[in-house]
């Protein structure tokens, strides 16, 4: 930890920023511990002619599996990566609950997430999402019962009441988990099932419950957030270049969809290795062009599966431990470069945000 810090120090000069070691206490009145997160980067305006840093955010949606958690947040520590978990809600559900949860036009206990959670799954998770957030990671929401097209009615046709209702299913199940530390309070964004979902209707839903961000749109290249008409951040996943991808490259960054560009639909298990350095070479691309361009944040987004042999998790583990110390560079979760954004003029962020999009596609 002691590096860490030393570290965030560091770039705190490199960067504007001021470091705070201060704890910070749950506000949801049914927590009664205190959680203590890590070192927080509290930053300052750049001053005149200084760069922005690289931001790197990388999320992943369920954030339900054990392995994973301790896989990634090895992973975070030897890099110096924090990282946000989209939680989908129902992991917090045992089987003999499942009933509890109710989505919007299905039936009590319907899930698109197959089995559920043994109690002691339960328990171990609740003991991870707690260490994370005592390690700097953030916890958003990817809501609860993964309803997709097909699933219907799927998220597509959910309307602002459905969202509502979707949303306080999920804290209705974190705040019954009086040992769970995270406040409620800190869950500010989140990532909708596969991408659906109509903006006019989520959207009014989020601000209601005092959101700060959504992470489910995409655009095309990389570019820099901006606040929607809500005054929501949309921090859209980016649609790229697959490098060698051929005549037809374009790829949104998410390893899903690698997963279906490189194997088909429906996706299958082909030359890990290959796919691995594949996607691995289209971060470091993506990469380049942002850090020696606009600097827009990186946003790359993730599950916690093995698809593919594992190729992902391969690909994005080694461009996390190769980038997140070069210098000028933090990866960090959705809150901190919000922090950053709005510790910003707004004469210097409209700058930022009048930079065209690198790395498009077309």
């Amino acid at each position: 930890m002691r590096s860490n810090v030393v570290l965030a120090a560091a770039l705190a000069l490199t960067l504007g920023l001021v470091v705070s070691t201060g704890r910070s206490a749950p506000s949801a009145p049914v927590q009664s511990h205190r959680a203590v997160p890590a070192p927080v980067v509290h930053p300052a305006a750049l001053r005149a002619g200084q760069k922005p840093p690289q931001f790197v955010i990388v999320s992943f949606d369920g954030a339900g599996d054990h392995q994973k958690w301790a896989f990634w947040r090895d992973v975070a520590r030897r890099s110096g990566m924090r990282f946000t978990g989209f939680l989908s809600g129902v992991y917090l559900l045992d089987r003999a609950h499942r009933t509890d949860y109710t989505g919007p036009g299905h039936a009590p206990g319907a899930s698109s997430l197959g089995g559920w959670n043994t109690p002691a799954e339960v328990r171990t998770l609740i003991k991870d999402l707690d260490a994370a957030y005592a390690a700097g990671m953030e916890i958003g929401t990817h809501y609860n019962g993964h309803f997709c097209a097909g699933a219907e009615p799927s998220a597509n046709a959910w309307t602002t009441a459905d969202w509502s209702a979707e949303l306080a299913e999920f804290f209705r199940f974190w705040r019954s988990h009086r040992d769970l530390t995270v406040p409620a309070s800190s869950v500010r964004g989140g990532r909708t099932p596969c991408l659906e979902g109509r903006p006019e209707q989520l959207r009014p839903a989020l601000k209601a419950a005092g959101f700060s961000y959504d992470s489910s749109g995409g655009s095309n290249g990389i570019a820099w957030p901006r606040k929607d008409r809500w005054g929501l951040w949309e921090f859209p996943l980016a649609y790229v270049p697959l490098d060698g991808g051929g005549a037809r490259p374009g790829v949104l960054s998410m390893d899903y969809n690698f997963w279906v560009k490189q194997t088909g639909n429906p996706p299958s298990t082909r030359d890990t290795r290959a796919s691995a350095d594949q996607v691995l070479r289209t971060y470091r691309a993506m990469y380049r062009a942002a850090y020696g361009g606009n600097r827009a944040p990186l946003v790359l987004g993730n599950h916690f599966n093995s698809w593919n042999g594992n190729a992902y998790t391969d690909a994005l583990a080694r461009f996390v431990e190769e980038t997140c110390r070069k210098p000028d560079t933090l990866c960090v979760p959705y809150r901190d470069v919000i922090a950053w954004m709005e510790a910003q003029s707004p004469r210097t962020l409209a700058a930022l945000q009048a930079r065209p999009p690198v790395y498009t596609v077309g």
